[in-house]
């Protein structure tokens, strides 16, 4: 990538560098990492990339997208404001959309897009008067048990012009089929919706949640790929979750090599199911974190776009170049918040809102100052809210698509995390991605990393501002949201007399022709897509959440053993 001269300057230049650190420092040894444990000098020069192709980097919108999917990217489009706003029931979550929406929150192109978390009860497939979601409801995201809650969501918004993201855990067969049935009973059409929708039945191995077991997550995941790629031309179906990986305790290399593993296993089984990769990928959405080691973070992002473009293209002949584009929403990072000075976190929001930007993220929640304390007051998600304002309007840096190309640190660490990336994905494919999960080496391999993440803050060679240095006795409080205690009462009411009001035997044929369907998918494995109607066809019986979900469960089998 350079001229021998310019190369033969470097190392002379190198050398009269190392004459004057000698000089002044006689035997000092300069020792740095980054968080993922990738040593690092103290400057870097064009002798550190001269290894890298200049293709390899590119211009933004070309192939292998490094430096960004788009030839321009904010220029022209603004990232989305895609901040998560669910909690208790669904009125309160509709109020909090709404005071979003008169801040400014846009998605594309100006038009509404809203990210919305189930709390643990709609997530688990429980309905609110289970008893194993006592003290749950409403806790962590909104709950929804029946196609009257969504109305109660969603009444008045225009379905077919508004972006709805579906973060509803081992229930996104259940809670689209919902959202299907509410929306023609309103007039729009499956095929008009437009969203996305996690289905994350992957995550067991990452977070410590019940769930289906590895065979049947996937079989589940295929049929419901399946169905919205023939069915819902503007549905995205799965997101590729890195965040809940770096939230567990797991690094940069991690993140980006458990992602890409998870991308290509789903990728595999689609396959198998008589699908083409074209068909299907163009409509996968990756979610990544944004964490305090500022170009660490940046370059792994660049790293991420450049594995999935090779990897589409090379192992599964992709020819779309929408099949190898990561369409990514970074959300700053969570287990980076302090309970202790909690406004030092405005702080660390911000920096990784700035990073996430100049990693040229598609999407972005930044997460509030008090979330380490609980859910976002009003006044700290508008706070997180106007930081991605102020970034967009006040500091220029969206002038420029990829600004930090070109630095030799960036993209030697570019390089570097995609070659350590590459050798751990390596390592998952000759031990087959369900045996990695079955046997629990992800679980362990993230142990691992987070407990020398917690050494590292205990013997303070990693520090926290407030944890271990510059701790304060004094404790600032700061308001606190409080969930209302009626929230649990009123939803388990209001389930109960939705049960009491629908015509009972319809709703029992509709459910025992979805277990009919549900086993022989089961034991036939067809090539997917047959259930997700019979699930659709249960919700318009008025089946609740819990009651379709539990089918599923006692089919396809359920437990933290997974």
């Amino acid at each position: 990538m350079f001229t021998r001269d310019t190369l033969e300057k470097d190392r002379e230049l190198q050398e009269r560098w190392k004459e004057k650190y000698q000089k002044l420092y006689k035997d000092i040894e300069f020792k740095a990492a980054t968080a993922s444990g990738i040593p690092v000098k103290p400057f870097y020069t064009p002798s550190d990339i001269e290894h890298i192709a200049f293709n390899e980097i590119g211009v933004p919108g070309d192939y292998p997208y490094t430096r960004g999917i788009y030839p321009l990217q904010y220029q022209f489009q603004p990232w989305v404001n895609q901040m998560s706003l669910g909690y208790g029931l669904p009125e309160q979550t509709r109020e909090r959309m709404e005071m979003l929406k008169d801040a400014g929150m846009k998605g594309y192109f100006g038009a509404q897009s809203y990210n919305l978390p189930h709390d643990l009860v709609s997530k688990a497939g429980l309905d609110p008067d289970s008893p194993e979601a006592r003290g749950l409801v409403g806790r962590g995201g909104v709950n929804i048990s029946t196609i009257d809650d969504l109305e109660r969501l969603f009444h008045d918004i225009p379905l077919d012009k508004t972006q709805i993201v579906q973060n509803i855990g081992s229930a996104t067969m259940v809670g689209l089929a919902m959202f299907i049935v509410y929306a023609e009973r309103r007039g729009f059409p499956g095929e008009k919706l437009g969203g996305n929708s996690m289905n994350w039945l992957y995550k067991a191995p990452f977070v410590d949640y019940a769930m289906f077991p590895p065979k049947s997550a996937f079989k589940l995941m295929v049929e419901f790929i399946k169905f919205c790629s023939r069915n819902m031309p503007r549905w995205n179906t799965t997101n590729i979750c890195g965040y809940f990986i770096e939230e567990a305790g797991g690094n940069a290399i991690q993140e980006a090599a458990f992602t890409m593993a998870t991308g290509i296993a789903i990728t595999e089984a689609c396959i198998k199911a008589g699908l083409h990769p074209d068909e299907f990928l163009p409509r996968f959405g990756f979610q990544f974190a944004q964490g305090n080691d500022f170009l660490e973070e940046i370059a792994k992002i660049r790293a991420i776009r450049r594995i999935w473009a090779k990897t589409n293209r090379e192992r599964f002949g992709c020819k779309d170049q929408k099949s190898m584009q990561v369409r990514m929403h970074i959300h700053t990072s969570g287990c980076s918040l302090m309970a202790q000075q909690p406004l030092v976190n405005v702080v660390r929001a911000a920096f990784h809102t700035l990073g996430a930007v100049l990693a040229g993220t598609n999407a972005i929640h930044t997460s509030a100052y008090d979330e380490a304390l609980g859910l976002p007051t009003e006044e700290a998600a508008t706070l997180a809210l106007r930081t991605q304002q102020v970034v967009l309007h006040e500091t220029s840096i969206p002038n420029v698509s990829d600004p930090l190309a070109g630095s030799y640190y960036v993209e030697w660490l570019t390089s570097k995390i995609e070659e350590e990336a590459n050798k751990l994905m390596e390592k998952i494919d000759q031990m087959g991605y369900i045996k990695a999960w079955e046997t629990g080496w992800f679980k362990d391999e993230l142990a691992k990393s987070a407990y020398k993440w917690r050494e590292g803050i205990d013997n303070s060679e990693r520090i926290v501002v407030g944890v271990n240095k510059y701790v304060s006795d004094e404790e600032r409080k700061v308001p606190v949201f409080k969930i209302d205690p009626k929230i649990e009462e009123t939803a388990v009411e209001r389930v109960k007399k939705f049960r009491a009001q629908r015509d009972n035997a319809r709703t029992k044929a509709a459910l025992e022709r979805l277990r009919n369907t549900a086993r022989r998918v089961d034991e036939e494995r067809p090539q997917g897509g047959d259930l997700m109607p019979a699930i659709i066809e249960a919700a318009k019986a008025d089946a609740t959440l819990g009651e379709m979900q539990g089918i599923l469960k006692e089919v396809f089998g359920w437990g933290y053993a997974y």
